[in-house]
């Protein structure tokens, strides 16, 4: 078969990235378009097999220095000028929080190729929250393609050896590639369900993608598949077309790559089939993916798939993308950046005739060398954050609170250890545990208690607005923790159960609806949960008690409808999260802790060992409660406590502290 350039092929990548932009600028735009990686995937089969064909005759070895050589000029600078840039921008403008913490991770493993790995084993799954505010996640596609190009040339080169082998050996040899893909695409069945991210990221998974573009060029090169008049051409385009549709806007999340990756799949190798066809006349489809406008983005599609979701993630931590003007400057920037880089980086670099005649294994060097040095200095960028951040967030000491300050103990407090000599403070509860950390810290150094530190995350052990989450983990968890303080814990010692215990107003990266905040709250449902909430804390309580232990409760803490950590900076003040404002009505925040106030009332009741600890007086004194202590964050974000938050509450806990420890 002919092995010319295909335009129609540029055409379709045209579609691919801009769904893919679409649907990461808002799903309302293309509900399903993440499907226009699939699009990529099958292309890259089938073009990586078309030019691989075109070196058959060549010995092994150069054959396969040949196409690492082709990768590294093709996909190599356009990438590493990107991450360079993200690194720094990000550093710059993006402070952080949970909500960025797997950033730098899945940046640093896109050097390498293995930002799907990265973002498996640190998110939450594509469609979680950290994702869209991670401006490298959508490198996970490219890792897969680059995972797929280590070894997809060994069997290119046994099909291509194996064509004249008539034996049993040709036949198994030829039938590698579609056994490959057919276990590919039923472990994909498998694995949709059994471990959704696992499928959805990683190349077992995929591989069926890729394989289906490469068998569909293997067919041509035999002369099979192809179309011969214009009517079967005009079938191939229509329902191909159809299937990438129906793909684009039906697709469902939780049933991907297995089984709605089937439709655009088959629909690109219809449409490629009906680009690569030479006998027929060009169908109205046809021509439309060969003209100039789709064939020009799809030119610079690789360039606009790197830079779309940076600029998308940049404006969502600074400015927003809630206004069609600040979408079109987005739109205009992010075709800025791909053109710039496509005429002045990818094209220079891969047209240049001197790396053309560079042996394939001086290239291959280089380019190793220059992604060492760019991870090196992508790095160091990151690790650089407290120095370089533009954000208020980088004096950590205010803002985090894990930050331990440098302290030593007055002389009085150094005469008053010896009371406490061997005494220690148990801390239990969810992430609210280590919002307490700097306070925890000081109490400590100062008082010479030893404190222990036991997160469980969303187990949630005497939370009192939510009943404990009953999974194997959990329960595992929490029965490890209990076990682990009676083997360390002698009688008097205390253990504080420090938990969100209002409904939040505010995540990191949305604001609540309140009215539905309120109407749960209000349900039979969530009454009945907090009851079982109240019970599974007083049975834990009567444990503590019989092994003589103090038990100490915080009372809610104020909530607030905006995170200030992304809200106190020149550049995302406009952002549409921080609308709310930083202060809230404090009758409000009563009425909405009077069901917990309630059971903490009830179990001191019931307990003699329970002591309650009011941080909420402290951090709201007067009628409108603020997330701001003048110029100082109370609050890092919609109810954490920053670090100065943690150092306007040390008094008041040191003297409950005392006051437990003084009635032994």
């Amino acid at each position: 078969m002919k092995t010319q350039y295909l335009a129609g092929i540029d055409g379709l990548r045209a579609i691919a990235v801009l769904a893919v932009m679409a649907f990461h600028l808002d799903p309302v735009f293309l509900p399903s378009g993440f499907t226009g990686v699939d699009v990529f995937f099958v292309i890259s089969g089938y073009v990586i097999s078309k030019s691989l064909s075109q070196r058959s005759s060549t010995a092994f070895f150069p054959y396969l220095l040949g196409f690492y050589k082709r990768r590294v000029i093709r996909i190599l600078p356009a990438l590493l000028v990107f991450l360079l840039i993200a690194s720094l921008l990000s550093t710059l403008f993006i402070p952080a929080a949970w909500l960025s913490v797997t950033s730098s991770k899945t940046g640093l493993g896109a050097f390498w190729g293995v930002s799907n790995y990265m973002l498996l084993w640190h998110t939450d799954g594509y469609f979680s929250p950290q994702v869209d505010f991670n401006p490298f996640v959508h490198t996970w596609s490219l890792a897969v393609e680059e995972q797929f190009y280590v070894f997809f040339p060994f069997l290119f080169y046994i099909w291509i050896k194996s064509q004249q082998l008539t034996t049993f050996l040709g036949f198994f040899l030829r039938s590698l590639l579609p056994s490959l893909a057919i276990i590919s695409l039923g472990y994909a069945a498998y694995e949709t369900t059994a471990y959704p991210d696992q499928s959805f990221y990683l190349l077992p998974s995929r591989f069926w993608e890729l394989a289906a573009g490469a068998l569909l060029f293997k067919l041509h090169s035999n002369n099979v598949f192809f179309d011969r008049s214009k009517y079967s051409s005009a079938l191939f385009f229509g329902l191909g077309l159809l299937l990438l549709v129906i793909g684009f806007i039906y697709s469902e999340k939780e049933l991907f790559p297995f089984p709605w990756a089937i439709a655009p799949v088959l629909g690109t190798l219809l449409l490629i089939n009906g680009i690569a066809n030479p006998a027929s006349r060009p169908s109205t489809i046809h021509n439309a993916l060969q003209s100039n406008v789709l064939g020009y983005i799809g030119k610079i599609s690789y360039s606009l798939y790197l830079w779309h979701w940076g600029v998308y993630v940049l404006f969502r931590w600074t400015v927003g993308l809630d206004t069609l003007l600040k979408v079109l400057v987005a739109l205009v920037l992010t075709f800025f950046l791909a053109i710039a880089s496509y005429h002045f980086i990818e094209s220079p670099i891969r047209d240049n005739t001197s790396f053309k005649h560079w042996r394939s294994w001086k290239v291959i060097a280089l380019g190793l060398i220059i992604i060492g040095a760019s991870y090196f200095i992508s790095q160091k960028i990151f690790e650089s954050q407290p120095m370089l951040s533009l954000s208020v967030t980088k004096d950590k000491l205010i803002w985090y609170p894990n930050a331990q300050p440098n302290i030593k103990p007055s002389a009085n407090e150094v005469k008053l250890q010896s009371h406490f000599k061997g005494r220690k403070l148990f801390v239990v509860g969810d992430s609210h545990t280590m919002a307490y950390s700097q306070m925890l810290h000081e109490i400590s150094v100062r008082l010479g208690i030893e404190v222990h530190k036991y997160p469980t995350g969303h187990c949630r052990p005497m939370n009192l607005l939510f009943s404990a989450t009953q999974s194997d983990f959990c329960q595992q968890r929490t029965k490890d923790v209990f076990n682990t303080i009676k083997k360390l814990s002698t009688s008097g010692d205390i253990v504080f159960f420090a938990s969100l215990r209002m409904n939040r107003l505010c995540d990191q990266w949305e604001v609540a609806d309140i009215k539905g905040v309120i109407h749960r709250q209000n349900s039979r449902e969530f009454k009945a949960d907090q009851q079982l909430a109240l019970q599974q804390a007083s049975s834990i309580i009567q444990v503590l008690s019989k092994q003589g232990l103090k038990v100490l409760i915080d009372t809610p803490k104020p909530v607030f409808k905006a995170p200030p950590f992304r809200c106190s900076d020149w550049f995302n003040q406009l952002n549409p999260i921080c609308q709310s404002g930083m202060t809230i009505k404090r009758q409000f925040l009563l009425e909405h802790q009077q069901s917990v106030i309630a059971s903490l009332k009830s179990l001191q009741a019931r307990h003699q060992n329970v002591s309650i600890w009011n941080p909420f007086v402290t951090l709201c004194k007067n009628d409108i409660c603020s997330a701001f202590d003048d110029d100082k964050p109370l609050f890092f974000d919609g109810d954490h406590l920053s670090g100065h938050g943690n150092q306007v509450l040390i008094p008041s806990f040191k003297r409950k502290i005392l006051e437990i420890f003084s009635g032994l």
